[in-house]
């Protein structure tokens, strides 16, 4: 699905477990409940492209939270 590029639309995604808030347009995202930004390295077009830009950072703060 295609993400409108608009101000103010966004979207929120959960993956593994981790929910993560992108800004439509924007080429970062932050996991919900933390002010850590996440740099996307590209601006995502479609729901697709978002998911496979998270989906390594989801993986890794998956892996921080086993260790603490």
């Amino acid at each position: 699905m295609k993400l409108h590029m608009e101000e103010k639309c966004y979207t929120d995604i959960c993956l593994l477990g981790k929910w993560f808030h992108h800004d439509h347009g924007q080429t970062t995202a932050y996991m919900l409940g933390s002010r850590e930004l996440f740099e996307l390295g590209v601006i995502p077009t479609t729901e697709e492209e978002l998911e496979a830009c998270l989906e390594p950072i989801a993986m890794n703060q998956l892996s921080l939270s086993a260790c603490a």
